[in-house]
């Protein structure tokens, strides 16, 4: 509920400075060569006093996958509800400089009107009602062209979107008290795309297509001026999980991490989990939520950025929940049943240690799992009548592997010799049309 109090706080007022401050936004252009300016004038900290440090603030987050669908149910509403009752109010509390979303905006190209709708309310509430910067890149799940329609108009109001290589080849430029921090940003770079962009014949992998990505970017900063990179990329090192989608089939997705040796703080997408990367200012924020039962042992959340003015950089790791967990059940089918578990509404996955095969066990697991989504048995033993298709069938007639089917099916109760009369009439039937004698 306090979620949507702020959340209804916001869409009721027209302005609002982060910080608490009296000021004014001035979008200015100075000129072709100069990089784009979002300055953010700040007078006054709170009522009385000004600010006694010099910092800029951040918050990064990446791969939302909004419209995600997972084992058939779509999570759209939960992560709207995330977003509005942890999310903005965690920006709120926090009072950032900027918010930048590294990627993986949709988890596909053609997202559905629910996720578009999730995404341009969060985009309003911070751009429009609270007045902070929105930096967005495209992923390798998004539609770059799609992502950055109307790109240069919603510039001006504060949301920046870098869906194509083509695009923002200029920074971003945004202002504290210090002076000014360049952000640049450089979207999911497919190397056959920009080896076409930019009629480079010599990218020929992920890595040199990033950098060429990153360095005619670079070709538009200022000396001597503190620098964040928003990248989606896979960082040789970095841990991944099944969730993901691979960048490259065949050849080699993985980019080094020196690739942003040179800049304040570096801002990564792709790897759900979050992570450093060759750098304590180099990181993974991780994704919105788990998107997969590989993800059940991760942390989600976001990560806030302090950056001094004279380029160092504090970062904190802050959690975000979803009411409904993602969770591993390990055990026997009969204990587990038999367990108290005070979280039965969570998504899980059963890894049984039973070796015997159990009758209906999804059926039976989901009258005190309603969303149990998965089962494993590793354990399991295969016997030549156990419905595998190495059994050696042959040695059995039609009857015998009927009997043997239904005894399965049917445990505690026989075949009544009515039922074995109409079996072998369907199976003469079946042998006289197709003209074999059993």
């Amino acid at each position: 509920m306090q979620g949507k109090k702020v959340v209804s706080k916001y869409l009721s007022q027209p302005f609002f400075m982060p910080f608490g401050q009296v000021g004014t936004a001035i979008q200015s252009d100075t000129g072709k060569d100069e990089p784009r300016i979002y300055d953010i004038i700040y007078k006054k900290d709170r009522p009385g006093g000004r600010r006694k440090e010099c910092i800029m603030r951040i918050i990064h987050t990446a791969d939302w996958h909004l419209g995600k669908m997972f084992y058939g149910e779509y999570l759209t509403a939960v992560q709207r509800r995330i977003l509005e009752e942890q999310f903005i109010p965690l920006v709120e509390s926090y009072r950032p400089h900027a918010v930048v979303l590294a990627g993986d905006v949709y988890d596909r190209s053609l997202p559905p009107v629910e996720a578009v709708e999730v995404f341009s309310r969060i985009a309003t509430i911070l751009v429009k009602d609270m007045g902070i910067p929105f930096l967005v890149i495209a992923g390798n799940h998004d539609s770059g062209q799609r992502l950055s329609f109307a790109g240069e108009l919603l510039e001006r109001e504060g949301l920046y979107i870098a869906g194509e290589p083509s695009e923002m080849e200029k920074p971003v430029t945004l202002y504290d008290e210090a002076g000014p921090v360049d952000f640049l940003l450089m979207p999911y770079a497919d190397p056959a795309k920009v080896r076409t962009v930019f009629a480079d014949t010599a990218v020929c992998d992920h890595e040199s297509a990033l950098i060429r990505l990153r360095d005619e970017r670079c070709k538009h900063l200022a000396p001597r001026r503190r620098t964040v990179a928003v990248a989606h990329a896979f960082l040789a090192g970095g841990t991944g999980s099944d969730s993901e989608r691979p960048l490259a089939v065949g050849g080699s997705e993985a980019v080094g991490a020196d690739v942003f040796s040179s800049f304040t703080y570096t801002a990564l997408g792709h790897l759900h989990g979050p992570q450093q990367a060759g750098s304590p200012v180099v990181r993974y924020s991780g994704s919105l939520m788990k998107y997969s039962f590989g993800e059940a042992g991760q942390d989600k959340g976001v990560v806030l950025v302090d950056m001094d003015g004279d380029g160092t950089v504090r970062t904190t790791f802050r959690p975000l929940e979803a009411k409904r967990d993602v969770r591993i059940i390990k055990g026997y089918f009969a204990d587990i049943m038999a367990a108290e578990d005070g979280r039965a509404d969570d998504y899980v996955l059963l890894r049984l240690e039973d070796r015997e095969p159990i009758l209906d066990v999804m059926g039976r697991g989901r009258k005190k799992y309603p969303h149990l989504a998965a089962l494993e048995m590793p354990n399991r033993q295969v016997t030549e009548t156990d419905g595998r298709r190495n059994g050696n069938f042959r040695k059995y007639s039609d009857d015998e592997l009927f009997s043997s089917f239904a005894a399965a099916m049917r445990p505690d109760i026989p075949l009544s010799d009515e039922e074995c009369r109409l079996a072998s009439t369907i199976w003469d039937s079946i042998h006289k049309e197709e003209g074999d004698t059993p």
